[in-house]
């Protein structure tokens, strides 16, 4: 239901340019001209201070009891258990006890063609490519709930990997060294691999926002001094037409800093709200352009 409700999205960015395209041929084209540049100097200041400080704050505050919660999860997870579980429920009418799993993780070579190959040599009926699909996707879905399950569903976090490194690649690495059964290097393999740049990219969103607020209210503050020249005559209707124009852009800006807030609050519910949730944004047509965009797109 939620996801034929879409169009509220569009509806909303479109009322929104409208807006500013209003209030920016009300405003003028000087006055529009000094907030726009206003704007484009807050943008990139926030950028800067975000890029700058996320990594900071991360290291100092959220690192250390990060890696203490993967430490207690990585202590109480069997990597020979987790693929036992998946093998029995992958429904192939094969049994392997746990000393037949640690014996093929023991072998060298790619584990899970190993681990496809063993089903296959027992009697199982799907082909061996079938096979080493579905047992590494539940095997890791198993790993990812039994190490960060309590803190994100890794629905969400393939998601936020999908846009800031290659999530199959990252979380394929992290499923071998869990599989080896180095408990502290799952820990930190999990931390820098797949924690990190998840929570650094929403960490910097909300810094980015909050900076661009306080940065745009203080911006219009200054703007306003020059309220006063659409009402000079022939000047007055040439820049209160231009002043449209900038008014639009403005628009847009407004419109991708809703569009992260939207996604600040998908990432935090674990897109469990009926309506703020990324399946809606996705069947936009407007909106997801701002949603998934990121402002490293422009060079910055």
């Amino acid at each position: 239901m939620a996801s034929e409700l879409f169009i509220f999205y569009d509806i909303c960015a479109v009322a929104i340019a409208l807006v500013y395209l209003y209030i920016g041929a009300k405003r003028g084209l000087l006055r529009s001209v000094v907030f726009v540049l206003l704007t484009a100097a807050s943008i990139a200041l926030s950028w800067l201070a975000c890029t700058v400080a996320t990594p900071i704050i991360y290291d100092n505050v959220l690192r250390k009891p990060i890696i203490s919660a993967l430490d207690d999860s990585s202590s109480k997870t069997d990597p020979v258990a987790v693929v036992s579980s998946a093998v029995s429920r992958g429904g192939y009418g094969v049994e392997m006890t746990d000393s037949e799993v640690e014996s093929v993780i023991s072998r060298t070579g790619d584990f899970f063609s190993n681990i496809a190959g063993e089903i296959k040599n027992n009697g199982a009926n799907e082909s061996a490519e079938s096979i080493e699909s579905g047992i590494e996707k539940t095997v890791t879905d198993d790993m990812l709930n039994a190490l960060i399950g309590d803190v994100v569903s890794p629905r969400v976090l393939s998601e936020i990997l999908e846009t800031v490194s290659d999530a199959e690649s990252s979380v394929r690495s992290v499923v071998g060294v869990f599989l080896e059964g180095d408990k502290a290097r799952t820990a930190d393999a999990v931390e820098s691999t797949l924690i990190a740049p998840a929570v650094k990219m929403i960490l910097r969103g909300i810094i980015w926002v909050v900076l661009m607020f306080i940065l745009m209210f203080l911006s219009r503050l200054i703007a306003n001094a020059f309220r006063g020249v659409n009402k000079v005559p022939i000047i007055g209707p040439v820049n209160s037409l231009m002043g449209a124009a900038l008014g639009l852009a403005e628009g847009l800006v407004v419109i991708y800093l809703i569009s992260q807030v939207v996604k600040v609050i998908c990432y935090f519910s674990s897109n469990s709200l009926m309506f703020l949730n990324t399946d809606t944004v996705r069947n936009t047509y407007i909106f997801k352009y701002f949603f998934y965009f990121t402002p490293s797109q422009l060079g910055l």
